[in-house]
Parts: C-alpha cells; sequence; structure tokens
C-alpha cells in the first residue's frame, strides 16, 4: 500500500472515531460540529464521485456535489457500525444515490422532442456498428457529420439518453449480506434539506476561515480545491507526509473547538 493510501486510510478511521461520538452525543450543537467535520473530510470523495458521474454531462458539477453532500448528510444521520464497518462505503451508496435522483428528477422535467429522441436511437445504430477504435476516436462533431444533423442536436440526444440510462433507485444492493435498495436509502429530498444543507456549508466555511494559517491552507486545498496529499504537497512544496501531518492536526484542532464550544 502506497504513502498516499495509507494516508487516506488514517483519515477515515478518524471519521470513524467521530462518527462514534455523533452518535453518543445527545447534545445538538456538537452533533452539528461533528457533522461539520466529518463533511470536511469526506468531501473530496463526494467531489469524485460528481465528476465521474457528470464526466459525459453538461450538468454543473456544483449541482451534483450540493445533492452528494445531502447523502453524506443523510449517511452520517443514518450510520450505525454494525450496518456496515467502513462508513466510506455506506457514505457512498446514500451520496450516488442522491446525485441519481437528482438527475432522474431533472430529465423528468424536460418535456423531450420526438426527434431528439429518434436521433439518440439513430445514434445508437451508428455506434453500434462502430469499432472500439472508432469509438474512442469519435466526437459529437464527426457523429453529426455522418448523420447529417447539428452538433448541439447530437449532444442533447446523447446527454438525454445517457441520463435515461442512470441506475434505477430500485436496484438493490448488498451491504454487508443485508440487501437493500438504493431508492430505500435516499428518500426523496426538498427545500428544506437543501436549505439545511447550505446553513451547514456557510458554518464549515466560517470554521476553516477561522483556522491557524499553517493548517487552512491544507484544509482549503483539501476541502475547496478536491486536491489529493501529493498534489497539496507539490504545491506547497513540502512531502506528502508533512502534508498528511498538517491535514490531521488542522482536524484535531477543529475538533478541539467543538469540544471546547460544546464545554462552554
Amino acid at each position: 500500500m502506497s504513502t498516499n493510501s495509507n494516508s487516506d486510510e488514517s483519515i477515515y478511521l478518524q471519521i470513524q472515531d467521530w462518527l462514534i461520538e455523533y452518535g453518543k452525543t445527545g447534545n445538538h450543537k456538537q452533533k452539528k460540529r461533528l457533522m461539520n467535520l466529518i463533511v470536511v473530510a469526506m468531501m473530496p470523495v463526494v467531489k469524485k464521485i460528481a465528476n465521474s458521474i457528470a464526466r459525459r454531462a453538461e450538468d454543473p458539477i456544483d449541482d451534483l456535489v450540493q445533492a452528494g453532500s445531502i447523502g453524506l448528510v443523510k449517511a452520517i444521520e443514518r450510520y450505525k457500525v454494525d450496518l456496515c464497518p467502513k462508513f466510506r462505503i455506506y457514505a457512498g451508496y446514500l451520496i450516488v444515490g442522491e446525485m441519481q435522483h437528482y438527475m432522474r428528477d431533472k430529465v423528468s422535467l424536460i418535456k423531450v422532442p420526438r426527434e431528439i429522441i429518434e436521433l439518440a436511437m439513430r445514434i445508437k445504430n451508428f455506434v453500434k456498428d462502430l469499432s472500439e477504435e472508432e469509438i474512442d476516436n469519435m466526437t459529437s462533431q464527426k457523429v453529426a457529420e455522418a448523420l447529417d444533423v447539428p452538433v448541439q442536436k447530437v449532444n442533447t440526444a446523447i446527454d438525454v439518453d445517457r441520463r435515461k440510462k442512470i441506475a434505477s433507485l430500485d436496484e438493490v444492493i448488498n451491504i454487508d449480506g443485508n440487501k437493500t435498495s438504493i431508492g430505500d436509502l435516499t428518500p426523496a429530498y426538498d427545500y428544506q434539506e437543501y436549505s439545511e444543507q447550505k446553513d451547514m456549508q456557510l458554518e464549515i466555511d466560517e470554521i476553516i476561515k477561522n483556522l491557524p494559517t499553517e493548517y487552512k491552507e491544507v484544509v482549503e486545498l483539501f476541502y475547496y480545491e478536491d486536491m489529493k496529499q501529493t498534489e497539496i504537497a507539490e504545491k506547497l512544496d513540502l512531502n506528502q507526509m508533512m502534508v498528511s501531518r498538517r491535514l490531521k492536526k488542522a482536524f484535531n484542532y477543529m475538533y478541539g473547538i467543538i469540544k471546547k464550544n460544546n464545554a462552554d
């Protein structure tokens, strides 16, 4: 296992400790601060999933990240270690589910013209006869030229067809031997949930803004810029181990604030 993997694993182990304390405490403010801390540490996972889902879409990454953040919050609220020992696996299902839910809801609000649906079928038939090498080198422009249609319509047809193929919320998944569906894990979100998520974001921003400079820099790159520890090390001219230690100290500092505020 690489040094970076070991460092990432240490962060996940720390998250597990925070989750245990989150489950034990009955103090609402402490719960909220612990949740914010976990969200900061897990945000690179949310962004990675969002980028993966939106890789071929025109959907704003920020919208998917927001939907995924709601899934992460739900995971924190519902997590039980006996359900799934590794939180990031359990959270991943809910994060993906919320993003899928967002995409499905969005496409359902769009009345797709019949010509676009027919074009999507033509594109599928066209691509079906291509070799793997031809598919790898295929672009929307080339498809448009081959089918003699505007490239914008090709992009629209591809995007609509891709959204319809998003995994069903009825898809059964297995979490440590317990079968459930993504739909069961991800009930519909509403304005209230988005509002609460926005409030949480503002509080996280405030916490990070008030961190000491040496911690603030690495946390900002980790949380806002979605940079890996090796990338942060290169940007700040540090070695990866130093970045890992600073992140750990930063999280401990933030946790210290949580404990102090709770005591007050």
